[in-house]
């Protein structure tokens, strides 16, 4: 059967994450009934990762199978006028029939925005943070996550994560004006593991731990989950790497 591949970009301020569930609505729900609705048949979509509640997404990629060939512009168009306005599949093509949003997946990068004054703009995703931050020691913790670390300290645990290693390519912090804009790479992220990597360094640099003790963490894995989580609004996947 044809294989599909869409990319989604999404607010997700107004939503439970992106896998479908019943306690209310999901980007995965909404973007499954719309489909359902404009091809007249059920359509399962498979993503290539979960985003939690709160989390956005420039370029979340997922795959569904459909019997028959689609117009990407024709059903790209007819989903701006199904989907919500902070949902938008703005990409729609036919891949080989074994490809995997998840599995085929080599890496993910994203960034956490972080505002250091009031910013009505950014109000939805970054986190605001207003004390002066020793941005020296917050880039020294960025440095010391690269290579391969056992992350059970900044992760939340449960049986679906028996493994916590993660390849970390990239993670570097870059000023903007007023905003502090955090950017990590890697082959594979746990739950919640950026978020808390992004608290844990905004205690450092707010004076509140040394890196030393971010060290002490990030070396001695527990699963007690010693890291400090940043808002989930901040959190936007850029892109997914094949």
């Amino acid at each position: 059967m044809p294989r599909y591949k869409i990319l989604v970009e999404y607010d997700g301020t107004d939503y439970y994450g992106w896998q479908r569930q019943p306690e209310g609505p999901t980007v995965e729900g909404e973007i499954e009934d719309a489909l359902s609705t404009i091809l007249r048949e059920p359509i399962d979509i498979k993503g290539q990762g979960r985003t939690d509640s709160g989390v956005h997404a420039e370029a979340q990629v997922a795959h569904f199978d459909y019997p028959g060939e689609l117009d990407s512009h024709r059903i790209t168009y007819a989903l701006l006028g199904v989907l919500p306005k902070d949902i938008s599949v703005y990409s729609l093509e036919q891949v080989r029939d074994d490809f995997h949003a998840r599995f085929d997946a080599k890496s993910r990068r994203y960034r956490f925005q972080i505002v250091t004054r009031p910013s009505p703009l950014l109000h939805r995703q970054a986190q605001m943070v207003l004390n002066e931050l020793d941005l020296e020691a917050m880039l020294a913790c960025a440095e010391s996550i690269l290579g391969i670390h056992d992350f059970e300290s900044f992760t939340k645990s449960g049986p679906e994560q028996e493994r916590t290693k993660c390849d970390i390519m990239f993670s570097e912090f870059e000023v903007r004006q007023h905003m502090i804009i955090y950017h990590i790479q890697a082959n594979r992220f746990l739950r919640h593991l950026v978020r808390r990597l992004v608290g844990t360094m905004i205690q450092v640099g707010k004076g509140r731990k040394s890196v030393d003790e971010f060290l002490d963490i990030l070396k001695n894995p527990t699963d007690k989950e010693g890291g400090h989580g940043a808002q989930a609004k901040g959190l936007i996947l850029e892109k997914v790497g094949y």
